[in-house]
């Protein structure tokens, strides 16, 4: 089968994704192409993928904001797909691949398959008449359709109240996997970190939607009754600046980007803070890191973080001395640390990079053999009018 990847957040989340996939898929002897953008790429996503054995890439500039360009973005990719193809599946990962990708003509030849990675209606500070826009563009765009993957349960039921059709859609979750060589000291080396420090980790854009802000207060709040926290922020953003004023107390370490699998290993607990999410990575590389979790009720942490279990899951809308009591509550209980951390790597079993690949492979394949039965159907159809 030949599969387009095409995306244009080339990076995070997305870009984790498009790699492992695009990997896993060649390892099932597909052919495999990725169409990325080098407008928003991170450094660390371009060496990754022009270091995959077998994968042809190609660069499609895309902005990230709506405007006039994506009428002549529409009409390149047109072209390239055109030039590059014929392709079985082009597969669009996050809102504005997964626009182009939809609206172009049926003269492309490939089913058109969507995967939102958290659709903006997921905000839940998004204005009333954005929401509204954003739902009716989405409903219309999904007429376009030949499949959409949602990443998790919390995604494919919000895509439901958006008025989509449940029968384009499949869950698959992320997958994902820890660098095999990664150590506890020398990971902790790495970060600068004392033995007797608790090491609790932020990993992601410092964008609104992290509210890495909120990170930083209860950071702030906790060292207050845990003396030996330890913030730590692996990424970058707009916010960045913001919340290293918000650290008035100098218990943060901002990092920059860096290969955050292979530091998590030194953290002790993750700590996820965001306004929405779909299923992020951060969360499923916690398990297979054996983390405790305490984390906002965004999309994808009821199926990642069992209350009391491996995690504390609290409100959205919680605020930081919440988030502070139960990093405090884990600071001073080893005991609890470890009972959540066995029960994280218990349930890493079922996050696979492997699960992954092979339910999005099956997808892809029932989408082929639904289009050809589709196909003959209209064969069947066209020769009986003749007849007549």
């Amino acid at each position: 089968m030949r599969i387009a990847l095409v995306l244009e957040t080339s990076g995070g989340g997305s870009g984790r994704h498009v790699l492992d996939l695009a990997k896993g898929l060649v390892a099932n002897g597909q052919d495999v192409s990725v169409i990325w953008s080098p407008v928003r790429a991170q450094q660390d996503f371009v060496d990754e993928l022009n270091a995959l054995q077998n994968v042809k890439t190609f660069e499609f500039p895309m902005s990230r904001a709506v405007g006039p360009k994506d009428v002549f973005d529409l009409f390149a990719l047109k072209r390239l797909l055109k030039e590059v193809g014929p392709f079985d599946m082009v597969h669009a990962h996050s809102s504005k691949a997964g626009a182009l990708v939809r609206l172009l003509p049926r003269s492309v030849p490939g089913l058109r398959l969507y995967t939102p990675h958290a659709f903006a209606t997921m905000d839940p500070n998004i204005k009333v008449a954005k929401h509204a826009l954003y739902s009716l563009v989405e409903r219309r765009l999904a007429l376009r359709s030949d499949g959409i993957i949602a990443v998790s349960q919390a995604e494919f039921d919000h895509a439901v109240e958006l008025g989509i059709d449940p029968s384009l859609m499949r869950i698959v979750v992320n997958g994902a996997s820890l660098a095999k060589e990664a150590t506890r000291k020398g990971a902790r080396e790495k970060m600068k970190l004392q033995d007797n420090e608790v090491a609790i980790g932020l990993i992601g854009r410092l964008a609104a939607q992290k509210d890495p802000l909120r990170f930083v207060e209860a950071i702030n709040i906790a060292t207050k009754e845990a003396h030996n926290i330890r913030g730590i922020v692996i990424g970058d953003g707009s916010l960045l600046e913001e919340a290293q004023c918000a650290d008035k107390k100098g218990v943060v370490s901002f990092l920059g980007w860096q290969d955050a699998p292979s530091l998590m290993a030194g953290l002790d607990i993750l700590c996820m803070t965001s306004q929405f999410e779909a299923m992020p990575y951060t969360l499923v590389e916690a398990l297979h890191a054996k983390l405790p979790i305490v984390s906002t009720a965004v999309g994808g942490t009821h199926e990642t973080i069992k209350h009391d279990e491996n995690g504390f899951v609290h409100a959205v809308d919680c605020s930081p001395a919440d988030i502070a009591g139960s990093l405090i509550e884990l600071a001073h209980n080893s005991q609890l640390r470890q009972r959540f951390s066995e029960a994280s790597s218990t349930m890493s079993s079922e996050r696979t990079i492997d699960a992954m690949v092979d339910q999005t492979m099956g997808f892809y394949r029932d989408l082929v053999s639904n289009d050809r039965r589709l196909f003959q159907s209209s064969e069947v159809s066209s020769s009986s009018l003749e007849q007549i």
